[in-house]
């Protein structure tokens, strides 16, 4: 080792040194300025004990190890993360359990939301890309393990592309078959000549279409639990029996127009949604629900139970967000209602609340040529 790489690698441990003591410093101040700390009367004086740090690993990614006060939880310094990240020169932490008292603590350096979140998993057969958290990390969930969804959002928030970014993924899988109504006549469009189109209906020239298919969804669903083997009392997903994606795209307009054909049609098609929500589960029906806003006198309580993973967009008030995602903190109902467009909030069992960016979809066009290029027949169609 010559003389001038030992005095520059002595020099490089000196500066590492001075920024690892800036962040503890920093650390420190910014526990105090956020209450996460506690103040002990002592002979000498008031004493401010905060968390004590007891590794620095420097980035990329900056991680501290620190020891959480006796009586505090990972919750408690997730509560104040926003306040502590940008007096660590961080956009945001990423803080995760380490043992019964520890907390890993990672800076996060740039706002994930950024940059546009590409569809990586266009190929894949049933697990889908939901989109990336605040923390930068992809969301992809189960659809064969996966209940019930709800999606709710106004106007130009997000919704339909949301929509369309896991249609994308899905339709070109020979497990999934996409089927459900649409009264706006585009979602279904460019699945014209597929093997997912014969069950699918768009528009509302023909209301007794939608019924129809209705019905034909409920008689395949129950032809699928009665065929089940005694040892199994849920359907195994196959080529044979593909998951049924039944998608409700602006259910409100399907109401209303079979409550104009007459209140019994407009009952009957809530009775059948109501048999795929209650017992599409086990049978590998899998049913989402898109509306604007989910009030109760049109997705009640039975519905919002059945629907396991719900997903908002920007909402016109707090109490949309906080209906379809109890127990949501005020403040982050209050700041959803100015929410960019595409960006989320997600609520699945055992989760906490996760704010969410949605895929980048691009136009309609964009979508249309994805449905054609990945939905093409393959074959019979599926009975």
């Amino acid at each position: 080792m010559t003389w001038r790489s030992s005095w520059s690698r002595r020099q490089e441990r000196q500066a590492d040194a001075r920024e690892a003591d800036a962040l503890w410093c920093a650390w420190r101040r910014a526990c105090e300025g956020a209450g996460l700390c506690v103040r002990v009367e002592t002979a000498s004086g008031l004493t401010v004990v905060t968390p004590e740090v007891v590794q620095i690993v420097l980035g990329p990614p900056t991680v501290l190890m620190v020891r959480l006060l006796p009586g505090h939880l990972v919750r408690d310094v997730e509560q104040v993360a926003d306040r502590l990240a940008p007096h660590l020169g961080a956009f945001g932490l990423r803080v995760e359990q380490r043992g019964d008292v520890f907390a890993r603590i990672e800076l996060v350096p740039s706002d994930p939301f950024a940059a546009p979140v590409e569809d990586s998993l266009a190929l894949v057969q049933v697990p889908v890309l939901l989109g990336r958290d605040e923390q930068g990390r992809d969301l992809v969930r189960d659809w064969a393990s996966e209940a019930h969804m709800a999606i709710q959002g106004v106007t130009r928030s997000g919704k339909s592309r949301f929509v369309y970014g896991f249609l994308g993924q899905l339709a070109s899988s020979p497990l999934v078959t996409v089927a459900g109504c649409d009264p706006t006549g585009l979602l279904w469009r460019p699945f014209a000549g597929s093997r997912h189109a014969p069950w699918q209906v768009s528009g509302l020239a023909d209301i007794d279409a939608h019924e129809a298919l209705l019905t034909r969804l409920v008689v395949d669903m129950d032809a699928r639990i009665a065929g089940l083997p005694a040892g199994r009392d849920t359907l195994a997903v196959s080529e044979a029996e593909p998951l049924r994606l039944v998608v409700f795209e602006e259910l409100v307009g399907l109401y209303r127009a079979t409550d104009a054909v007459s209140k019994d049609a407009g009952r009957r098609v809530r009775a059948l949604i109501g048999r795929l929500l209650a017992e599409g589960a086990k049978a590998g029906v899998r049913v989402v629900l898109v509306v604007q806003r989910a009030e109760a006198a049109l997705m009640g309580a039975f519905e919002r139970a059945q629907c396991s993973v719900k997903v908002s967009f920007r909402s016109d008030n707090p109490a949309a967000v906080e209906l379809l995602h109890p127990g949501a903190a005020r403040d982050v109902a209050e700041a959803h209602v100015s929410a960019l467009p595409g960006v989320g909030l997600l609520s699945v069992p055992g989760a906490p609340l996760t704010r969410f960016r949605a895929p980048h979809v691009g136009s309609y066009a964009d979508y249309a040529e994805k449905i054609r290029a990945s939905s093409a027949s393959r074959g019979p169609v599926a009975a």
